[in-house]
C-alpha cells in the first residue's frame, strides 16, 4: 500500500507542477521536475507491479494529465493568478511639444542635475547641464531632446 502511494503521490505531484508551469510559472524548472516526477512514478509502477499494471498506469496518467490541462484552461484557471490591470499611459515626447530652444520657464523642483519645470502650463523633465538649480528659478531651454529639456539658468536670474 505505501509503494502504491507513493507512486500515485509521484504521479499527482508532477502533474500539478506541469500544469503550474504551463499555466503561471515560467523559466521550465517547475515543469522539468514535474516531467522527472510523473516519469519516475510510471517507471517505479512498471518495476514493483510489471508491464500490465504499468501499462495501466502510463495510460491513466496521460489521461489525467491531459484531462488536467484540459480543465484548467476550460475554466481559466490561471485567470485567478494572473494580473488584470491595463497600463494606458503614453509617453509624452518632449521633442513634440511646442517648447523650443531660448524658452523660458520656471523650475518647480530642484534641478540637481535633473528636476521638473513649467513650461506653457505644463509640466516637463528637464536637465540642467551640471549646475544645481534651485526651485521657482527661471531656465532657458538650451536643448531639446526626445524625453527631457536641457536647461541652464536664465541670464536675468
Amino acid at each position: 500500500m505505501a509503494v502504491f502511494l507513493s507512486i500515485l503521490l509521484l504521479i499527482i505531484i508532477g502533474i500539478v507542477l506541469l500544469v503550474l508551469e504551463i499555466l503561471i510559472l515560467p523559466g521550465l524548472i517547475a515543469g522539468i521536475i514535474g516531467s522527472i516526477m510523473v516519469i519516475a512514478g510510471v517507471w517505479y509502477s512498471f518495476h514493483v507491479y510489471g508491464s500490465e499494471i504499468g501499462s495501466y498506469t502510463a495510460l491513466g496518467t496521460l489521461l489525467l494529465t491531459g484531462i488536467t490541462i484540459y480543465f484548467s484552461f476550460r475554466y481559466n484557471v490561471w485567470r485567478k493568478f494572473s494580473l488584470e490591470q491595463k497600463n494606458d499611459s503614453k509617453l509624452t515626447r518632449v521633442d513634440e511639444m511646442d517648447v523650443q530652444p531660448g524658452a523660458i520657464g520656471t523650475t518647480i523642483s530642484a534641478v540637481r542635475p535633473s528636476g521638473t519645470a513649467m513650461f506653457n502650463h505644463r509640466k516637463i523633465e528637464v536637465q540642467s547641464m551640471g549646475e544645481l538649480i534651485e526651485t521657482n528659478t527661471q531656465v532657458e531651454v538650451v536643448e531639446v531632446l526626445p524625453n527631457k529639456l536641457i536647461v541652464r539658468k536664465h541670464a536675468t536670474s
